[in-house]
């Protein structure tokens, strides 16, 4: 600490002036000083510790609160110094005694009030280097203290809002989260308690949903509580805030209830959403009578971040149930489409084996089992999509030669080509092009864009598919000489249910699902497509991304390639309620040389399987009575039923029905209307050979 020497204090500890040259000239420069003083807020001390006179200047008694003149020792100073701080600033003069440095920020108590000062100091010797004490200065920095508490207090205020709704942002379930943020926000204000009801659907109730600061028993005791009872209830019913202070002072029936509590001071918020009330959010004190206007605003603020949490999460749960219907109902409709569809797809089959369809009907048989595939493959299509969208889409990588994959393509729509008329050219690269994909999803794709192509490209046209790599990419391109795409088209020509108008081209009609099935399972396989156009009249161009495989390895054999062989049951019993669907896939079995029976509910087919003893049996799901899961469960528990080979054939092609026909025990699961090429590797499937 710095040291002055050669000071002696008066007697009696009175500061005394130096005696100036002109009375007047002095006068003036003491009044300046004391100007300066109050003007900067400082004021001066001298502590003589050798008699424990404390000395201050006019501007010193003003910020102290004291009466000027008013004698001072060490001891009266300390009292002014907030309880708090006393023992930091003993501390602290004490050790500058000793020669620390004297430099602090405190708290006194003033006039009643609380405000905030600095204080320096040095110490004064004799001219034998005796400490006589010390001189310093005290500054009233209260104004600046508040303005950087309420700096630190908006920084954090701001933090914990940011804070607040980036986790309600993140959150599936609000409730869960506003117990933890509520008790973050009660620390921040220094609040004892809070209360979370959320109102009852299409009642007048509130019920607990969160609350801190009370017993579990007094939680029960509060479950639900009715519009207009206490606080909570007035706000529900009003749908407007009320805020109380001094509640123990005052006599009122709304706060009774909080009052038991030991609360002093409440503030309770409605929450809404778009003029519907979700519920209250409050808040409430014990050790202070009241809330600040920015402590009210803090609340508010997170109450209207809770109330757009909840209504997100509602409107979220309304799509999810949205979503779900929709896919029961999607479902549903292909269920009772394919139970149509079976009898007639094996109707057509059983004619064209039996000889055809008779003299000049063979071109009309054509159509229709065209036209039973064109609506098979639309119904499986609204059923890949509502899978893709909802996450239920499993992919079964290996390494995949891309170029096989388009040959495989182009020579399944090979007979759609012919039947509209349009020429196709494959292009392609002249090496294999190996990516890691689902190969049926691959497939897919390809057939997909071009089904797409055939149907937008008139009769002469053609379509061009290349097989290209491209660095470490590997590229599909479908062109085609159709109507092409709009501008304005080409950003949405991806999304579900979306079309090229009609009126351009000789649109064949569709649900627009396919482009979006292409997108979806393209980007399931890290790739992504791009479709160009110069506009109407000018056709298209679809190019398909996929990253190529590390390293290249030969092409596996494809199980589709393998020789076709003899069925291996002999003995086939059909069971579905569907007379019509059960009597043409029995007639077609016959065809095929097979001994067939059928039955037209589950109870029956058990007895009919103990009679007959067949291999193989196809079995429907949804029958009213005994339905298909039980009645597998029944045919395996038969002294036969390990043995024979028991394959769902129904309507429902669902994940989710595919894993329950498993756990019952069904080999397989076709869905209707099942193919003849499926028929025929089922028939050479089989537990009993």
């Amino acid at each position: 600490m710095n040291k002055i020497v050669d000071y002696c204090p008066p007697a009696g500890g009175v500061a005394q002036a130096p005696i100036p040259l002109r009375t007047e000239q002095g006068a003036q420069l003491s009044e300046n000083f004391a100007r300066a003083q109050q003007l900067g807020q400082i004021g001066w001390w001298r502590l003589d510790t050798r008699r424990n006179v404390l000395t201050w200047s006019d501007e010193n008694y003003r910020i102290f609160g004291k009466r000027p003149g008013e004698p001072q020792t060490y001891q009266t100073f300390l009292e002014t110094v907030h309880p708090e701080d006393r023992d930091l600033v003993h501390e602290r003069w004490s050790a500058a005694l000793r020669g620390a440095n004297y430099d602090i920020e405190h708290r006194i108590l003033a006039g009643g009030e609380v405000k905030w000062v600095r204080e320096k100091a040095i110490l004064e010797f004799d001219p034998d280097g005796a400490l006589l004490g010390g001189f310093g200065i005290t500054q009233d920095i209260t104004e600046r203290k508040a303005v950087e508490h309420a700096l630190k207090w908006n920084v954090r205020r701001n933090e914990l809002l940011t804070k607040t709704a980036a986790r309600l942002l993140e959150a599936s379930d609000v409730q869960g989260v506003v117990d933890e943020l509520c008790s973050e926000v009660m620390s921040f204000l220094e609040c004892d308690v809070f209360f979370n009801f959320l109102a009852e659907e299409g009642g007048q109730r509130l019920r607990l949903n969160a609350c801190a600061g009370i017993s579990e028993a007094a939680a029960a005791e509060i479950e639900w509580l009715d519009f207009g009872v206490a606080v909570c209830g007035c706000v529900a019913r009003d749908r407007e805030r009320i805020i109380v202070r001094d509640i123990s002072c005052h006599e009122d029936e709304r706060t009774t209830l909080i009052r038991s509590y030991g609360i002093e001071a409440y503030c309770c918020h409605p929450l809404t959403s778009q003029g519907r009330l979700i519920g209250t959010l409050s808040f409430g004190a014990k050790s202070r009578p009241s809330f600040t206007a920015e402590e009210v605003e803090v609340m508010q603020a997170v109450s209207n971040l809770v109330s757009m949490a909840m209504a997100r999460l509602k409107m979220e749960q309304v799509l999810r149930d949205a979503d779900r219907r929709k896919d029961v109902f999607l479902a549903t409709l292909a269920h009772e489409l394919r139970n149509p569809l079976a009898p007639i797809r094996s109707g057509l089959e059983i004619l064209r084996i039996r000889g055809g369809y008779g003299p000049g009907a063979q071109r009309i048989g054509d159509i229709m089992a065209r036209q039973v595939d064109h609506i098979v493959r639309l119904v499986d299509d609204l059923m890949e999509v509502s899978r893709i969208r909802s996450g239920k889409i499993t992919l079964r990588l290996e390494r995949v030669d891309l170029t096989a994959v388009v040959r495989q393509a182009v020579e399944a729509s090979q007979q759609l080509l012919d039947a509209n008329g349009v020429t196709v050219t494959v292009a392609e690269s002249g090496e294999p092009l190996f990516v890691e994909g689902d190969r049926v999803r691959l497939a897919q794709v390809v057939g997909n864009l071009l089904n797409n192509a055939v149907k937008y490209t008139e009769a002469g046209g053609r379509v061009d598919i290349a097989a290209l790599r491209s660095g470490d990419w590997a590229t599909v391109s479908v062109s085609d000489t159709g109507v092409g795409i709009p501008k304005d088209m080409l950003p949405r020509v991806f999304d579900l249910f979306a079309q090229v108008d009609r009126s351009l081209g000789r649109a064949q009609g569709g649900l627009g699902i396919g482009l979006a099935l292409v997108r979806n399972l393209v980007a399931l396989h890290g790739g992504d497509v791009e479709a160009q156009s110069e506009g109407p009249g000018r056709g298209s161009r679809f190019v398909v991304r996929l990253p190529l495989a590390q390293q290249a390895a030969p092409e596996s054999a494809s199980a589709s390639g393998a020789p076709a062989t003899e069925p291996r049951a002999r003995r086939v019993l059909v069971i579905d309620d569907n007379a019509d669907a059960a009597v043409s896939m029995s007639m077609l079995l016959e065809t095929m040389g097979l001994d067939t029976r059928v039955a037209g509910d589950g109870a029956r087919g058990v007895e009919m399987f103990e009679e007959f003893g067949p291999e193989l049996v196809f079995l429907d799901l949804g029958m009213p009575g005994m339905d298909g899961f039980e009645t597998a469960r029944r045919l395996r528990a038969t002294p036969h039923g390990q043995a024979a080979t028991i394959v769902a054939l129904t309507g429902w092609g669902g994940e989710d029905t595919r894993a329950r026909t498993r756990e019952a025990g069904f080999d397989l699961h076709l869905t209707k209307p099942a193919s003849l090429e499926d028929v025929g590797k089922v028939l050479s499937f089989g537990r009993a050979c």
